[in-house]
Order: structure tokens, then C-alpha cells, then sequence
């Protein structure tokens, strides 16, 4: 059967309509280079010779198809497939991976996806932790491949855990020889744009080739300042974290006594003030709502300010829409026949991703507090300790220079009754600790409704946003042997061992420095040694004293001259307290971690024909062996790490939590699994017209986890000669990683309510694998120059892997935002779980832990449709149009129970068509699809290619509402008390269905003179911005593009 590659179908993955069982994934070695195709082997059997149009849903793309498109980066290459969903590579701030880009067949999780380089496995990234692993496509060397094979069926039965949704195989070429040079540069506004340089030398032996090639490529960053659509005001989901806004703020809330009281300068300074507002709820009945919503909403005439109104920072100013990154890649290949029935493969690949400047918020939100002086600590707040590390307040002293200057002022929204009752509060030795300075209580910060360093921005770097860096280090080697004994047997050996590892290094204030600092006994970071316990008998004297090297930081806005968020002036500053940038700069700590997946993976195959002639041709079969050893090493920095710095600031404590005010901290682990499996295979020619593949894998796990068998059937019926029949039905399964496994907890951060906090993700000695039945049947047409294929599909999950959800459990444990379930037996278990700071309450919620459970069962179908018609014609060229989509039929999730009790923290749903981008990261477009027409003549080509994603509904936990300002919503918020969508000057309104995401390119291509190629592009012709969806970033970062327009010269020299 013959296959043009001019004329690829709409997807950047999914072009040749091949859809076969394939020969050995090990031995797909062969990338052809002509313009025909008479057969492709492809991935999904350990078979060889198998045919192109046989029972297994698998596309195949080469190299030449990929500059017929314009070269995507592996980035666009993972979002163009439209069977694949919630894929990750953009800036990834919020969802970790900074530098790698991951593809998710199915939406069922990178993890659920097995990515393959000639055959064999690639290690999971240590830090695609949000979705349970998964490859990083960025390891794989571009200058390298010669062809992709998608195969979009599960296939555990052939090579084992985590081929759920499907697999993804890299196949190297074979074909070069000479010297190559393949370079690009895209034309990005507001960014320097972006470039790839890749350079390949290939030579062609009798009996052999070898294949050396090398690459760097380069992103530049787009700040989000640079796309006006991406920085939106509160009332676009702010009250529940959308678009970077939290209440954590500086300006923040203060606490004398009973008397609270707000900082100045919020507005002034770029934030927005806002009180929550209980409205009738639009969505009653629907989502798990309420006939009430309470909201917050920006402060106004039939809304006013109060000393309690929150001042919302959004932090997201401080980030970039896309990091810069450097991509190095060097790769070698070697195959040699050694004898007649001998050959020999090597190849070895190193790769290096980096991030060198991640730009985040100036200082995160204080999930950590000190503890009073009186077990060690170093708060004098009179407060009562709470929580397991009898934790309190920050405090300030009421001869804080900061606080004096405040009261003194008294400027707005501070009236003169609420001064002098904060100074007499503050000057009362009533309540105070014995030995607090003065024998005065001074002044508690509110704790949830802070962070030291908002507006001011970072003391020391330009740009005002703090750094972060990022590397990803990868080395890989597989050697191997195949050919035939006994005269009619193959067999096929190897060996591949594989190490990535990820270095991040990164800075959060320290509990200890901001108390200290606080009381006047900060030192300068260029002074590091300066106000020493010795110096200030053990730092109760001498406060503030430069001659010590004794410095306060000052909490208060009348600190910041300038705001690094508008570029205003602060009306409120005053020259006297302004903080001393190498002060500020003393309150980080520097830390780095760095995490180390290694894998060893042996494979044997052997394979022939049986002997036995039914009247198809002879039965063929395969049976082999593999032996997989994992091992996870996580070293953390010693302020991440517990073992070495266990506590906020003092010695001992119960909750060994570290001295960092939000990331918390781990402790280093080494955790390893093995697995040894046996597998076979039989494939019946019961016809010329009837294929049946049976196939069964049986794994065994060390330890508590068992074993697994699996079984698949596939089945391939040509009806008439223009229409075949296909379909698969088999069992798959993925076990937990040994990460997975422990008792250990990875420290992160998720949005709780309305703002982020600490949030623990823990493993589960009780964990099983889980396991999926999957169902695909299709037919394939081709009638002249037509050709189409659809299938159904269907995965149906048992105890599917999961994280317990923590906007999930917070809202059942908080729901509508009540503290009810407080106290509560039949909650006990549950509030277990959270850390607070005070008593529990849902705005005391400091830290949650969460665990990796097996989950209820999950079914999801859809259908999938290409189709392609190719002729001779206009203007004596050849013509080509084509399609595909992928419609989500459903996604049902069963209830999710929690861990150790009773409690439903999910209800059942149903995620087709929703996506939640805050908190679970997910999206679930029912329709995506891609289309083209592609004209060629001679050596110009010309294509306009078309990718659409429908736009999806916000799942429940995600910001349901956008409040739009109204004047004639007159009615005050005491008013409304929810008997209105209208009221306090707002319109509560549904955020409803995101709009549809379209997107229109135009390649043409020329194959100049002196074995030269030349490819122009432009991407999104029309300059679209991508559709609204509740985000950090506004936008679906899944699907959509951020770019904008984006203009492409590409130029390929062979010698």
C-alpha cells in the first residue's frame, strides 16, 4: 500500500494514515527517505513484517512532514495532537516542570503516556510531578529523528506499565550521509524571539552507519506585561486566585489588642481593596453550589472601605508568559552488521534544558510563624500559640520606628480614635510576654493577611521579581544486539540505562531573619555577621543599633518610595523608616535542590513463524523478557531540608517543618523498585482478509505491590477492497513509582479558597496498581485519492491512580467558606489534615496535607476522525486537503473518598468539557481538530493549516463567577445579604463556557538549489489572543497560544 508524505493530515504528529500492526518497536530503524512509502512498520507488536494497514490505531510522522509544517517545537508539536490533552511546556510557573514539555494521550496524565526513543524507555522526569511522571520530549535529540509513531491504544500487554492512553516512540534516521545544518529564527513581539541551530554528519558503510549529531535551541522570554489580555483587574475571578491575585498582601492587617487595622497605600500603590459580598447565587443547584455566593468584591460607593477590607496583590506581574530557556542536545548512533545473522546498535544522547531566570513574586505569602521566647522562639506576640509547633504572630514592637511613624501620621484609612486606641494597646504591658521591650505588647501581624514584601518588589534585583533557576541534565546510553539462530528465529537484546536529573535553585524568607529583623536585631546581607547573639546578649539589647550592625525591617508601607507594580510614587513614604535594601535582602535564604530519576532496563525478544499455515500465511509468534530497575534520589538544599535545619526558629518542635516561611521542607530520600516480566505473542492470517493478534504480559513488582497480567486482542477485517474493520479490546495497568510508595511528603503550594497556601503531598504504603479496560474499534476507507479512518474508544479506570485534591478538601471541610465542620467529630479526620494558624477556622488554614490514593472508577470514550483527499490538478500542481478531530464523548469520574475516613471530598463528574487551571490543572475540550490544504508544484510547496479547541466550562474548585461593575447596583452589600446577582455596585455572572481557540498558519516551503531548503512561516496569521479562561495567566496554557503572531524563517544545508 503506498503512501504520499507531501500531503500530511491537520495534526503536527498524526500525518501518514498509517494504521498498523507494527514489527518490533526495538527494530524500527528504517526512516525512508523517498517520497513513497511502500510500507511502514510500526509501533505496537514485537512482530516483525508486520502490514501498514492493520488492526492498531497508530500515526506516523516524518521528519520531511515536520518542515512541511513549519518545524514545530516539541511544545506546539504536543499541543497540535488533538488526542492529546492538558499538555504542559509553556512557562509552567504554577504547575512545575519549568524547561521540559510533556505529551498526555488521552488526558489521563503524562505518566499514563510511554514515550520511547528507538524502541526502548526514556526515564521520567523527576519533576512532571503534577502529573505522577512522564517523559521530557525535550531530551529527544530534533536533528536526530527521522520518524514519530503515535500509538493512541493502550498497550501494557506489549510494553508494560504506564502504556494507558497510549504510546509515543522516537525513531532515529538512518539515511544521512554527509554533513547537515538546519537552523530557524521566529520573529516574536515583545520577546528577542527564538532560534534553533542543529548540525547532523552521517556516514553510510557497507554494513552500517554511524550518526552524530548536535543542537542547541533558545527561548527567549515574553514578560506577561508584554500581552494585555494576560494581566486582567480582580473582578476576573480574583476572589478565588485567578489572574495572580491574593489577599496576602503588604499593605496588610494589623492587630492591637482587639483593635484591627489596615495599612496605607493599598490603591495608591497598584492593589485593589475589597470586602466579600454574599450574593444569590446563579448557579444554585449546579457544581455543588448553594442558593448563596459570598465573593469578594472591589470596595466602592455601595461597597466602601472598612478597617478589615483585604488589600489584593497580584503577584502575577512579576512573572513571564515564557521563561527563556537554553536547550543543548549531542547524540551518536552506531549500527553495524557484525555478521551475517549478528548486528550491533549503540547510541548515546546528553541533553541539558535550563532555566537560568524564572522570575516569581518578590517574596510568597508567610505559611510559617515564629514561636513565643518563652520555649525559644523569637515572637514576643502575646497571643496564645497554636498548632504543633505552638506557633504565634509575627510581632512588632511598639517602638517599632515603622509603627511610631504610622501612628503618628494617621493618614487614611486610619482615623485619629483608631490611632491612639492602637498606640495605647500597643504601649500596654497588659498581655505582654515577660521581657518584651518596653513591657509592651506591641503590635501583632494578622497572619494570613500578609507578606513581607509586596509593591517594594525585590530590594536587590532591577526587575523587581525574585529568581529562580532550573536545570535538567539527561544522559542516556542502549546498546543491543539482533538477528536470527536456529535459522528462522529472531532475536533482539539490549541494554539501556538512563539518568536524568533537575537542579533548582531557589530563595524564601526565613521565619527566624523576618522576627528578628521585626524587633530590630536584623543584620545586612552584605554583613551577614553583624548583630550577633554575643553582641546584643542574646538579642535583647541594642536593637536597631547600627554600630552593631543591628537593623529594623520595617512591615509598613511608609517603607516603599516607589511601587514596583504601577511605578507610582508612595504619597505614604517617609525617608526616615525606608527600608535598607541589604536589610531586606538578609530575610532570604538560598537553597538547592536537586532530584535524580535513574533507570536500567534489560530486554530480550526472540520471534519467528510457527510453522503452522492457516490460509492467511503462517502463524507467527514472539515471546521475551524484561527486567526494569527504577531509583528515585531527592538531595535537598539545607534549608529545604529538615534533617539538617528542622524548625521555623528554635532547636526541637513537633512538626519538623523547616525555617522557610512558605515552601516548608523535605527530608532527602533514596527510594528504588524492580520489575521482572514475560510476555508473548501470537499472530493468525486467519484469511487474506482476517488478521487476529493476541498478546499477554505478566509484570512482577517487589515489595507490597503484587503482580499483574494483562492481556490484548486486536483484530483487522478487510471487507472489500476499499473498506476495512479494526478493533482492539485489552487490559492495561500502571503500578505507583517508588516515590509513591513511602511515607514521604513533597512540600508545595496549592490556591485554598481565595489564596495560596503550604500544601504537603504525601505517599501511601497502601497503594495498588491501577488497571484500565480499554475497548478501540474503526474502520479505514480509501478510495482513490481518499482516505479516512474513525474509532471509537474506551478506558474504563479501576482504583485509578490520584492526589487527593486539595481545593477538594478544602472545600469540604470549609464549605461556602463556613467553619461549621470545625470541631466537628464526623470532620475529625479531616481537619487532621490542616495546619493552622490560630484556631480552625477557613481563614486560619496555614498548611494542608494531602495523599496519593487509588481513586474511584473513571470511564472515558470518544470518537477520533481523519480523513484526506489528494489529486491532480489546478495550475499543474498536486492538491491536498485533510482533517482530524477528536471529540470527547465523557470523562466520568466516580466520587472520590478520602484517606482513612469516610468523607467525600469529590462528588462524581463528569470532566468533559470543563478544566480547572487554578488548582487540579486540567482541561477536557470536547472537540479538537485540525485541518489543512496543501498545494505542491515542483519544488515549492505551500500549506494553510487550521487547529481548533473548543472551549471548556470551569469544574468545580476552579472560579466559577467574574464580577462586572455596575452602576446601577445600588443596593449595599449588608443589603444584598444574597437575595440579589446584583448588589455593591457588581453584577455576580457566571464565567460560563470559554470561547473557542482557532488558530490559522501559512508554510511554503522551497527545495532551492544546492541541496538547500527554505521554510517561511507565519503562525496565527490573524494575531488572535487566546480566549479568557480562569488561570494564573488568563488564558488555557493547554491549548492556547500565548505568542501571538509569530513569523518563521527556517534554512536547511545538506553537504
Amino acid at each position: 500500500m503506498t503512501k504520499r508524505r507531501y500531503f500530511c493530515s491537520g495534526s503536527a504528529m498524526a500525518v501518514v494514515l498509517a494504521v498498523g500492526m507494527a514489527a518490533p518497536a526495538a527494530a524500527q530503524s528504517q526512516a525512508t527517505t523517498t517520497n513513497e512509502i511502500e510500507e511502514v512498520v510500526v509501533t505496537g507488536s514485537f512482530i516483525a513484517g508486520t502490514p501498514e494497514d492493520a488492526a492498531l490505531p497508530v500515526d506516523v510522522l516524518s521528519a520531511e512532514d515536520l518542515e512541511e509544517q513549519g518545524s514545530p517545537t516539541v511544545v506546539q508539536l504536543v499541543k497540535n495532537v488533538t488526542s492529546s490533552q492538558s499538555a504542559l511546556g509553556e512557562s509552567n510557573r504554577y504547575n512545575g516542570g519549568a524547561g521540559t514539555a510533556t505529551i498526555n494521550l488521552r488526558g489521563f496524565g503524562a505518566s499514563r503516556t510511554l514515550t520511547l526513543m528507538n524502541g526502548r524507555r526514556l526515564a521520567d522526569s523527576p519533576v512532571a510531578a503534577f502529573q505522577g511522571g512522564g517523559a521530557n520530549l525535550n531530551f529527544i535529540p530534533t536533528a536526530a529523528v527521522g520518524r514519530i509513531e503515535i500509538l493512541k491504544d493502550g498497550a501494557a500487554a506489549t510494553y508494560g506499565s504506564d502504556a494507558i492512553g497510549g504510546v509515543v516512540n522516537f525513531i532515529t534516521r538512518k539515511d544521512l550521509s554527509g554533513f547537515e545544518v538546519d537552523g530557524e529564527y521566529s520573529f516574536i513581539d515583545g520577546s528577542k524571539g527564538d532560534y534553533r541551530l542543529d548540525g547532523a554528519w552521517g556516514k553510510q558503510f557497507d554494513n552500517g552507519n554511524v550518526l552524530l549529531t548536535a543542537g542547541y535551541r533558545h527561548r527567549s522570554r515574553l514578560d506577561i506585561h508584554d500581552r494585555d489580555w494576560a494581566i486582567r483587574s480582580f473582578d476576573f475571578g480574583g476572589y478565588a486566585g485567578a489572574g495572580g491575585w491574593t489577599g496576602a498582601s503588604n499593605p496588610g492587617l494589623f492587630l492591637a489588642g482587639a483593635n484591627l487595622f489596615r495599612d496605607n497605600g493599598c490603591e495608591e500603590l497598584g492593589g485593589t481593596l475589597t470586602n466579600n459580598v454574599t450574593f444569590q447565587n446563579p448557579l444554585a443547584g449546579t457544581l455543588g453550589q448553594g442558593a448563596t455566593a459570598t465573593v469578594a468584591v472591589p470596595t466602592g460607593a455601595q461597597n466602601p472601605a472598612a478597617s478589615n477590607s483585604t488589600c489584593r496583590f497580584q503577584f502575577s506581574n512579576f512573572n513571564d508568559l515564557v521563561n527563556e530557556e537554553d536547550h543543548y542536545q549531542l547524540y551518536g548512533e552506531v549500527n553495524f552488521d557484525l555478521s551475517e545473522n549478528m548486528s550491533f546498535h549503540g547510541e548515546v544522547a546528553w541533553t541539558k534544558n535550563d532555566t537560568p531566570l524564572q522570575r516569581i513574586s518578590p517574596a510568597n505569602l508567610t505559611a510559617q510563624y515564629p514561636s513565643p521566647v518563652s520555649v525559644g522562639g523569637t515572637s514576643f506576640s502575646p497571643t496564645a500559640p497554636s498548632g504543633p509547633n505552638f506557633s504565634v504572630p509575627y510581632n512588632i514592637p511598639a517602638n517599632h520606628p515603622g509603627l511610631v511613624a504610622l501612628l503618628n501620621s494617621c493618614a487614611a484609612p486610619l482615623t485619629a480614635a483608631q490611632c491612639a486606641a492602637v498606640r495605647a494597646t500597643a504601649n500596654s504591658a497588659a498581655g505582654a510576654q515577660p521581657g518584651a521591650p518596653l513591657g509592651a505588647r506591641g503590635v501583632d501581624i494578622v497572619q494570613l493577611g500578609w507578606r513581607a514584601i509586596a509593591f517594594a518588589g525585590h530590594p536587590l534585583n532591577p526587575d523587581k521579581a525574585d529568581h529562580q533557576s532550573i536545570q535538567n541534565d539527561a544522559f542516556r546510553i542502549s546498546g543491543g544486539f539482533k538477528g536470527k539462530v536456529f535459522g528462522n528465529i529472531n532475536y533482539d537484546t539490549s541494554l539501556t540505562y538512563m539518568e536524568q536529573k533537575n537542579t533548582s535553585n531557589t530563595n524564601d524568607l526565613l521565619v527566624r531573619n523576618i522576627q528578628l529583623a521585626l524587633r530590630g536585631f536584623g543584620a545586612k546581607a552584605d554583613d551577614p555577621g553583624g548583630c550577633t547573639a554575643a553582641e546584643t546578649a542574646n538579642f535583647t539589647s541594642g536593637a536597631g543599633n547600627a554600630a552593631l550592625g543591628c537593623y529594623y525591617f520595617n512591615p509598613f508601607t511608609n517603607g516603599i518610595a516607589t511601587s514596583a507594580v504601577n511605578g507610582a510614587a508612595n504619597p505614604f513614604f517617609n525617608s526616615a523608616v525606608a527600608n535598607d535594601p541589604q536589610v531586606v535582602a538578609w530575610l532570604y535564604g538560598n537553597y538547592t535542590n536537586v532530584l535524580t530519576n535513574k533507570l536500567l532496563v534489560a530486554d530480550v525478544v526472540l520471534s519467528g513463524e510457527s510453522g503452522i499455515e492457516l490460509p492467511g500465511g503462517p502463524v507467527a509468534w514472539a515471546v521475551g523478557a524484561q527486567y526494569r530497575y527504577t531509583q528515585e534520589v531527592r538531595k535537598y538544599g539545607a534549608l529545604f531540608n529538615s534533617d539538617e535545619n528542622p524548625c521555623p526558629d528554635r532547636a526541637s518542635c513537633a512538626d519538623e517543618s523547616g525555617p522557610l516561611q512558605f515552601f516548608g521542607s523535605n527530608t532527602d530520600r533514596d527510594d528504588d523498585a524492580n520489575v521482572k516480566a514475560i510476555f508473548a505473542e501470537l499472530q493468525f492470517p486467519v484469511t487474506d482478509a482476517v488478521n487476529v493478534n493476541f498478546a499477554i504480559r505478566h509484570e512482577d513488582y517487589q515489595g507490597a505491590i503484587g503482580s499483574t497480567t494483562n492481556p490484548k486482542v486486536a483484530v483487522k477485517w478487510q471487507v472489500v477492497d476499499w473498506l476495512a474493520l479494526r478493533g482492539t479490546a485489552s487490559t492495561t495497568f500502571r503500578a505507583p513509582g517508588p516515590g509513591l510508595v513511602g511515607n514521604n511528603c513533597n512540600n508545595g503550594v496549592r490556591v485554598l479558597g481565595s489564596a495560596y497556601r503550604a500544601f504537603q503531598s504525601c505517599g501511601n504504603p497502601d497503594l495498588k496498581p491501577e488497571k484500565a479496560d480499554t475497548f478501540n474499534l474503526g474502520a479505514i476507507v480509501e478510495i482513490g485519492g481518499f482516505s479516512a479512518t474513525v474509532d471509537y474508544f474506551n478506558f474504563k479506570f479501576k482504583e485509578e491512580l490520584i492526589e487527593e485534591s486539595g481545593a477538594r478538601l478544602y472545600a469540604t471541610m470549609f464549605p461556602g467558606g463556613s467553619s461549621a465542620n470545625c470541631n466537628n467529630p464526623a470532620f475529625a479526620a479531616l481537619q487532621a489534615r490542616f495546619t493552622f494558624a490560630g484556631t480552625c477556622g477557613a481563614g486560619n488554614v496555614a498548611r494542608l496535607r494531602s495523599f496519593v490514593i487509588n481513586g474511584p472508577t473513571t470511564d472515558t470514550s470518544g470518537l477520533e476522525f481523519r480523513a484526506q483527499y489528494d489529486w491532480d490538478g489546478w495550475f499543474d500542481g498536486r492538491w491536498a486537503v485533510g482533517g482530524e478531530a477528536t471529540y470527547l464523548i465523557e470523562y466520568k469520574r466516580g466520587a472520590v473518598t478520602m484517606r482513612g475516613a469516610d468523607i467525600a471530598i469529590s462528588p462524581a463528574e463528569d470532566r468533559a468539557g470543563l478544566s480547572d487551571l487554578i488548582n487540579d490543572f486540567f482541561s477536557y475540550p470536547e472537540l479538537k481538530a485540525n485541518a489543512f490544504a496543501a498545494f505542491v508544484k515542483g519544488p515549492l510547496s505551500v500549506r494553510w493549516q487550521t487547529r481548533f479547541a473548543e472551549g471548556t466550562s470551569p469544574a468545580f474548585g476552579s472560579p466559577l463567577f467574574v464580577t462586572v461593575p455596575n452602576a446601577g447596583a445600588t443596593t449595599t452589600a449588608a443589603g444584598c445579604a444574597g437575595a440579589s446577582t446584583s448588589c455593591a455596585g457588581r453584577d455576580l455572572v457566571p464565567v460560563g463556557k470559554s470561547k473557542n481557540f482557532w488558530q490559522h498558519d501559512l508554510i511554503v516551503r522551497w527545495e532551492a538549489p544546492w541541496d538547500s531548503v527554505i521554510t517561511a512561516s507565519v503562525q496565527n496569521i490573524f494575531d488572535k489572543d487566546p480566549p479568557y479562561a480562569p488561570s494564573q495567566y488568563n488564558y488555557d496554557y493547554t491549548s492556547g497560544n500565548p505568542l501571538g503572531r509569530v513569523i518563521e524563517i527556517g534554512v536547511k544545508k545538506r553537504f
